[in-house]
């Protein structure tokens, strides 16, 4: 039985442990929330929360120790300028754990960690963006009918050119045979070609009788 033991051992030794909480504090502070699975989330918030304590305290062996234990220097310097500032009127609860159900691959549970006030600023940040694609989708399908409807009014009217003869159907006409009974057949601008006459079918003409002759 494991009395007095805490924490979860998440398959991997102390050291391999120690070295994942840098990286997902770090990642945490960088971007403001991180995804992961449930336990991995549990085991980092009170890690996470206590570097945001020292933070907040504000002494230069508390800041010399956030900036050792980060693995980077720039976070480091964003947790003690900028976060810490904005949480040092809470008391505790600096993160929040949200669940998000079982992972497809394994059926793992995985959470959403995030620091308190980011992750209320970035959904207020996405719903207004949200909204306001929303708005230009609107108003760009206004325009669109807008469009439609003036081009099918443009079509309703007549245009002046179409009722004028056009210049290549008055050329046409000239070609025209007069008196034909189709009225669109057109003048051949060869000569007919003569007749051929097989001179070896046409029969003799007889000659006249004999009586006849003077």
């Amino acid at each position: 039985m494991r009395h007095n033991v805490k924490g979860r051992k998440l398959n991997r030794n102390s050291t391999h442990r120690h070295a994942m909480m840098r990286n997902m504090a770090t990642n945490l502070f960088r971007h403001g929330s991180i995804r992961t699975t449930l336990a991995k989330a549990k085991e980092t918030k009170p890690f996470a929360e206590k570097l945001i304590t020292r933070a907040i305290a504000g002494e230069l062996a508390d800041k010399r120790a956030v900036i050792e234990i980060l693995n980077d220097r720039q976070v480091a310097h964003h947790l003690i300028n900028d976060i810490a500032p904005e949480l040092s009127d809470r008391k505790g609860g600096y993160l929040r754990i949200i669940k998000l159900g079982t992972r497809l691959g394994d059926g793992a549970e995985m959470a959403i960690l995030e620091i308190v006030g980011e992750g209320e600023d970035r959904r207020m940040k996405k719903s207004a963006a949200k909204k306001a694609r929303k708005e230009a989708a609107k108003s760009k399908s206004k325009e669109e009918e807008k469009a439609k409807e003036e081009d099918a009014d443009s079509k309703d009217v007549p245009r002046d050119h179409e009722d004028k003869t056009h210049a290549r159907d008055e050329q046409t006409k000239e070609h025209l045979t007069p008196g034909s009974k189709a009225e669109g057949t057109r003048r051949s601008s060869k000569p007919p070609k003569p007749s051929v006459v097989d001179r070896s079918q046409s029969r003799h003409k007889t000659p006249p009788p004999s009586g006849q002759e003077r």
